[in-house]
């Protein structure tokens, strides 16, 4: 049986392949750099994927696209190595063909709101379609909405092949890949007169991989493709998906994934430690990082140059404006209004001012205008403590905020918030909240079994030892 494949880009690159490599997967259309590091062989430069890995926009961690039977496996995979990686599925299709029916449309923006099923309302740009609210209307997911992270959709129908895309509209376009390499449009003129009036076709890096014969064959079965598609437009009912795309998998590597990640891409090359947290930060940060490694390769005293690495943490630290308290679910809330931070030794004191009124979840007081919030975080720790006060000074209570260890990152302070608070009344009543939601997140594989059971672990920790503490010192 021929291995999986897997193309893998982006700062967290090395150390994935290594895991992709140690699982039995063949690493295929690799840089320069991970094919000397891997010794891969050249056949495998311009080979096919079926799975394709890329940092997300914000390098917190990667997409992975790969068809819907892969998505379990993968998921094992990466629970593996990194237990605390957190794993959300879309429900969308990317690539995938839609039916899909118009919602509403903005003149003005020139959209398109359009329904795909299972809730879903996709964005279609509109070029020369003349749609009305009601139409039902073929779309396909574009693969720009891995970026944005929610259906862009698109009338302009591609289907994909192993080596070629067949889509509506006309021209020749080549992979990225395949113009370095000198490929021009007169070593494809072969193919151009088996293509239909109205059609063209993408090239695929995958292409300098197969015979002539595989290509024609392809072409010819993507135009019967496109044929069986049109014909079965018709008895298709609205919402249905037409042609199943990629899953979708959208990957959060926490504070503790990254030092796993760290010290598995030290097997391979010289890593400086925090690598990867540093190559998140931005191209500054991780242009020292290159350069770090490249004098440690040399065996050169790289003390200095990792000082003006951290220095930058320390820079960060006067520059919070936010807590970027990140949801299991993917979704980012900026917890703000911060008015006071102050360092002490493996940590900081946050003091923040409560601007809008409500009800304190679990406390059941009344949340006013002016309260003050003072926020503990100790660097390494799976929680925080957030003490509430009354403007006047009074102690309300207090939640322990149950997270991933907390990261520096400009002007804002990084965790992914892991559902569950332990609440403490002043009366030493304890209720812990949300467990509902960390047991939904174990029944879709969003979490892995070991951090379930290590948050739990952290939960009893809290209430034995820090509850005691938060009510032994509640003054302001």
């Amino acid at each position: 049986m021929n291995p999986i494949r897997v193309r893998v880009r982006g700062i967290y690159s090395t150390a994935l392949s290594k895991i992709f490599i140690d699982e039995g997967y063949r690493v295929v259309q690799p840089s320069k750099i991970a094919e000397d590091r891997f010794n891969i062989d050249e056949e495998a430069e311009f080979m096919p994927y079926d799975i394709d890995v890329f940092d997300r926009e914000d390098k917190y961690g990667v997409h992975i696209l790969a068809s819907r039977k892969l998505v379990d496996e993968i998921r094992k995979i990466i629970h593996k190595y990194l237990f605390d990686a957190i794993l959300n599925v879309e429900s969308y299709s990317v690539r995938g063909i839609y039916k899909g029916k118009v919602e509403a449309i903005d003149k003005v923006k020139g959209i398109a709101y359009v329904s795909i099923g299972d809730g879903l309302i996709g964005t279609l740009k509109l070029h020369d379609e003349s749609l009305k609210i009601g139409d039902e209307v073929i779309v396909q997911v574009d693969k720009i909405s891995v970026v944005f992270g929610k259906p862009i959709l698109t009338t302009r129908i591609g289907l994909a092949g192993e080596h070629v895309v067949l889509f509506r509209g006309e021209g020749v376009k080549l992979s990225r890949r395949l113009r370095i390499k000198g490929v021009v449009d007169d070593d494809l003129k072969s193919y151009y007169d088996i293509l239909p009036e109205g059609f063209g076709v993408i090239f695929r890096s995958s292409f300098k991989s197969a015979s002539k014969e595989d290509i024609l064959n392809e072409i010819s079965n993507l135009i019967r493709k496109y044929e069986e598609l049109q014909s079965s437009l018709q008895n298709s009912p609205v919402w249905s998906l037409l042609v199943e795309g990629y899953s979708l998998m959208n990957v959060l590597f926490p504070h503790d994934s990254k030092i796993v990640l760290d010290d598995i891409r030290r097997k391979v090359a010289p890593t400086v430690s925090s690598h990867h947290y540093f190559k998140s930060l931005g191209k500054l940060q991780s242009n020292l990082v290159d350069k770090i490694e490249e004098a440690m390769k040399l065996g050169v005293n790289v003390e200095s140059m990792f000082s003006e690495l951290e220095h930058f943490k320390r820079k960060f630290i006067g520059s919070i404006k936010f807590l970027e308290h990140v949801k299991l679910n993917g979704e980012v809330v900026l917890l703000g209004n911060i008015e006071f931070v102050r360092v002490f030794d493996g940590g900081l004191e946050i003091v923040r001012r409560v601007k809008s009124p409500g009800i304190y979840d679990g406390l059941n007081v009344a949340r006013k205008v002016g309260d003050k919030i003072l926020t503990t975080i100790r660097f390494g720790d799976w929680y925080y403590v957030s003490k509430y006060y009354s403007s006047d000074g009074k102690f309300i209570g207090a939640y322990v905020n149950i997270n991933t260890p907390v990261e520096i990152y400009p002007g804002r302070l990084r965790y992914i918030d892991l559902a569950v608070d332990v609440c403490i009344k002043p009366n030493c009543e304890i209720k812990v909240l949300d467990l509902e939601i960390l047991d939904n997140a174990l029944r879709s594989s969003v979490i892995s079994e070991r951090l379930y059971e290590f948050i739990h672990y952290v939960i009893g920790e809290v209430k034995s030892n820090v509850v005691n503490e938060i009510l032994h010192n509640t003054v302001f």
